[in-house]
């Protein structure tokens, strides 16, 4: 008898031991995936704060203007001190290259011009005496001591000798422009600043032997190149969609990754009449203006993100998007929790970014929205 008291005592307790455990069980996969009426009371106050509606785009930044150096003379550095991020003003001597070659090379241009003036005045010797020839020929024409055929020839004569005249003026002209090129690009041994800037490229060091860039099928060689940064702006590429709500003037937010805890004041000031389009996607090019004080702390060529303020609304009584419920003909309502409960309320709704809404009426600061709220 006691035997059998005791197996039915262990079977029941394997049976409270199974029923808490399965109890157990319950309890941990509710912790896990709360129903779906608990996920639904998330809430969140209602707040007053700056509400924008903006059109995102990205580009670079870029100097107002910038210029690429280059020397119209040829031959060795000898001198240039300045770095990247040295400032220079107009005047400044950037670098100097050894004269040697460009001497040479004035020196050959003014033997060149003087063969070219001798030429010259050697053809209008030779047409002064072909056109007394010519002269001489007709009179004894007119007295039939010479033929047609004696005319002509002095005739052809004369008119050859004029011909060379506009040969040799040409040359002499041609002797004096490569004259002044060749004094220029003596002059450009020694090369200036042409503007107030930064230097953000520098191309070559003492001791290179740079190319001119008139004798130079590529231009020549790129010494260096200055940036006005009084100036900076953004060529942000804006999708077609949103180009319509840009306008010139409008104001921009700009951030930089370089400084995300800043956002830099800016202003629309060019929008692009063409489209571009690329993988089937046609952008217009927004041109923005980077204002204020803290713009010194951007570089060229820094990519930035642009907000360009469509809208605005200050000291907005703002909730979510998704606490907001449509009943269908315009109209709008909000659940709100009160005293433990949800209170359906009507809404008049204002501007909306897409995440954040105005409320206009309806709602007081402070108050508890349901987010997800049941819909209609």
């Amino acid at each position: 008898m006691f035997a059998a008291v005791d197996a039915t005592i262990i079977r029941m307790k394997r049976t409270w031991i199974t029923a808490a455990l399965i109890l157990l069980a319950f309890t941990a996969c509710d912790g896990q995936n709360p129903p779906e009426g608990e996920a639904r009371k998330k809430t969140e106050k209602a707040m007053r704060g700056d509400l924008l509606v903006s059109v995102t785009a990205s580009g670079a930044i870029e100097p107002d203007f910038e210029v690429e150096v280059k020397s119209k003379a040829s031959g060795e550095i000898l001198s240039f001190p300045f770095e990247p991020g040295d400032a220079v003003k107009k005047g400044d001597t950037l670098l100097t290259l050894d004269p040697k070659t460009e001497r040479r090379n004035l020196a050959q241009r003014e033997a060149d011009l003087a063969q070219a003036r001798f030429e010259n005045d050697s053809a209008r010797a030779d047409m002064a005496d072909r056109e007394r020839n010519l002269e001489r020929a007709q009179k004894l024409f007119e007295r039939q001591l010479i033929s047609a055929q004696d005319l002509e020839a002095a005739t052809t004569a004369a008119a050859k000798a004029r011909a060379r005249i506009g040969e040799t003026e040409a040359a002499v002209a041609k002797a004096k422009i490569a004259l002044e090129d060749a004094r220029d690009r003596l002059d450009e041994t020694t090369i200036t600043a042409p503007m107030d800037g930064v230097i953000i490229e520098k191309a070559v060091e003492r001791g290179q032997i740079i190319s001119s860039g008139i004798s130079s099928v590529t231009g020549g060689t790129k010494l260096l190149v200055i940036a006005d940064l009084s100036r900076l702006f953004i060529v942000a590429m804006v999708d077609e969609t949103d180009v319509g709500r840009v306008r010139a003037g409008q104001k921009a937010r700009v951030t930089v990754d370089a400084f995300s805890d800043r956002v830099f004041e800016g202003e629309a000031t060019r929008i692009w009449p063409a489209g571009e389009t690329k993988d089937n996607i046609t952008v217009f090019r927004v041109k923005v203006e980077i204002l204020g004080e803290g713009k010194a702390l951007l570089r060229p060529r820094m990519t930035a993100n642009v907000d360009l303020v469509v809208d605005e609304r200050k000291n907005a009584l703002i909730i979510p998007d998704e606490a907001i419920v449509d009943k269908g003909g315009g109209k709008r309502a909000v659940y709100v929790m009160k005293n433990g409960a949800q209170a359906e309320r009507p809404v008049t709704v204002g501007l909306s970014n897409g995440f954040e809404t105005e409320i206009i009426e309806g709602l007081a600061e402070g108050e508890e929205v349901v987010l997800r709220p049941p819909r209609a």
